[in-house]
């Protein structure tokens, strides 16, 4: 129920069954080929009980694409442990994943470990899947664990399926010495990229049409002021596009247009920041001469 009376006479004169560009998992995700790429990726990295490196910029759409990906996994065949705890200790790792699996942790590794494998056996050729998001954020502790449990089947396949998804330098933290023996593990790697310009317009009409708006609502200037000023990242053009879209609605407008776009920016920080960086004329042009 919607409470906010600026919010629901904006949903009554656009007509949307709820707050477009908004934080809920969409009734369908807006497939691309990059997405539908990545997740064949993931597929075939479960099949083979591989190990996947994901990276992307922050709001890119990796923790969203993971979670579309767990939700459509066979159950009959997959077990999908996700941990989004990025400060845990090596002993934590343990704890939580045993608690994903209903067993109760220990204090004591050795006892953690021991129920870990037990409760890998009793899954009954079921392939555990764990997905472990900031990856970059972990201590060094916590991936060598986690290496270590890859090593549990000795040397046959290893007993689970694993995908670390973190920061673009999550390549570069992993490439160090102490994490040598855990990046040559890996057996795939995937960079998600923004949506590039021909993708922003078919994404914010697909964002509209969830929620029964099914008409194009965004005139060119707004659609190339959303696109630089985001940087074709989903998550920012959310935020922008519900604020423009707010906007919009308040003066009584059915279409958004580069002014509702310009209060927007006015109200998320991290996209004027980028939109002033890109048309600052000292970046991009001084080393032209060098």
């Amino acid at each position: 129920m919607i409470l906010d009376p600026m919010l629901t006479a904006a949903l009554r004169h656009w007509g949307a069954r709820c707050v477009p560009f908004n934080d809920e998992p969409a009734t369908e995700c807006f497939a691309w080929e990059p997405w539908t790429q990545t997740l064949e990726l993931l597929n075939r990295t479960a099949a083979l009980r591989s190990l996947m490196l994901l990276i992307g910029d922050n709001g890119v759409g990796k923790s969203m694409l993971a979670s579309h990906w767990i939700s459509q996994l066979e159950p009959r065949a997959y077990t999908p442990l996700a941990l989004t705890h990025s400060t845990l200790s090596g002993n934590g790792v343990l704890s939580v994943l045993l608690q994903k699996l209903g067993k109760p942790a220990s204090f004591a590794r050795s006892r953690n470990l021991a129920l870990l494998e037990q409760a890998f056996q009793e899954l009954n050729g079921t392939t555990p899947v764990v997905v472990l998001d900031e990856g970059q954020l972990y201590p060094p502790g916590a991936l060598e664990e986690v290496r270590l449990l890859l090593g549990l089947n000795l040397a046959r396949q290893p007993i689970f399926a694993l995908v670390l998804m973190g920061d673009l330098y999550l390549q570069d933290t992993l490439r160090m010495q102490h994490h040598k023996a855990l990046y040559s593990r890996i057996g795939a790697i995937r960079r998600l990229p923004p949506l590039d310009r021909t993708q922003v317009e078919p994404y914010l009409q697909h964002q509209l049409s969830q929620v029964g708006i099914d008409r194009p609502a965004f005139t060119p200037a707004a659609i190339d002021l959303l696109a630089g000023a985001s940087g074709g990242l989903p998550r920012q053009l959310n935020l922008l596009s519900r604020c423009a879209w707010l906007s919009a609605a308040q003066n009584k407008s059915n279409q958004i247009d580069a002014k509702h776009v310009h209060d927007a920016i006015e109200q998320v920080p991290s996209a004027k920041d980028r939109l002033q960086h890109s048309t600052d004329p000292s970046h991009g042009t001084r080393h032209l001469g060098s």
